[in-house]
């Protein structure tokens, strides 16, 4: 009876964990760039089974993993000059934070009041020689295909792209932010840049609700297993009249 009182305690601990991260990706499902998050799991009895044979003496379940599903979202019009996208679905925004630098899909910038082109959180956009400064006099601004930058026709910047030869090892540092061991292999590389749009999330509104009604059953069967079990216990232990 114990071990159904551990494996229900640990069934309520995912099914609450699945529902924090998929309410996450619910709120987050409008968020240009924003890319889905998920948690992996595994049994006791696989983690046992990787030094021993699995008995199924010990059960229950725990999360083994969180991870970040890549995979592009829709590239949206909005007519804005300084809303960039990346057409390769594998390329990066280069930025920069006290922290170092970080990397995302999120295109919405504006200069600051330096100049400077800034994500929506104020981190500077990296260019290849720093950051990109458009001059206060400028009155022709343009972002080329390849990421060149011009005002009143002369050059004044390349904005920095890169990709990973493992993007699974990009941690998530924030919304639509990340960071990159050294393990993940940081390339240069070339990239198509479109002006004047942007790329939203890729997460599914319908389908997340959907995972959120059968994460919530599940959670709600979990605490019922929880309770029953806990009261049985009770019960046992009561002392006998006579």
């Amino acid at each position: 009876m114990i071990r159904g009182l551990y494996s229900a305690a640990s069934a309520l601990q995912v099914a609450t964990e699945q529902q924090e991260v998929t309410a996450y990706n619910l709120a987050n499902s409008t968020m240009p760039g924003y890319r889905e998050r998920g948690l992996v799991f595994e049994s006791f009895d696989r983690v046992l089974g990787r030094i021993d044979t699995p008995t199924g003496d010990i059960v229950g379940a725990r999360t083994v993993q969180a991870y970040n599903d890549f995979r592009p979202g829709s590239i949206q019009e909005t007519g804005n000059p300084y809303d960039l996208a990346l057409a390769e679905t594998d390329r990066f925004f280069v930025l920069t934070t006290p922290n170092g630098p970080v990397y995302t899909r999120n295109g919405s910038f504006h200069p600051d009041t330096n100049g400077q082109l800034v994500s929506q959180g104020g981190y500077v956009l990296q260019g290849q020689d720093g950051p990109i400064t458009i001059p206060r006099d400028a009155t022709n601004f343009n972002i080329a295909s390849d990421g060149s930058i011009t005002a009143n026709g002369e050059p004044i910047g390349q904005i920095r792209v890169v990709r990973f030869a493992n993007v699974s090892q990009l941690t998530a540092a924030g919304p639509t932010l990340y960071t990159a061991p050294a393990s993940a292999g940081l390339q240069a590389a070339p990239a198509r840049i479109l002006t004047g749009r942007i790329e939203g999330s890729n997460v599914q509104p319908a389908e997340t609700m959907v995972r959120m009604i059968i994460g919530s059953r599940y959670y709600d069967a979990a605490q019922r297993s929880l309770r029953a079990i806990a009261d049985a216990i009770q019960l046992d232990t009561r002392p006998t009249q006579g």
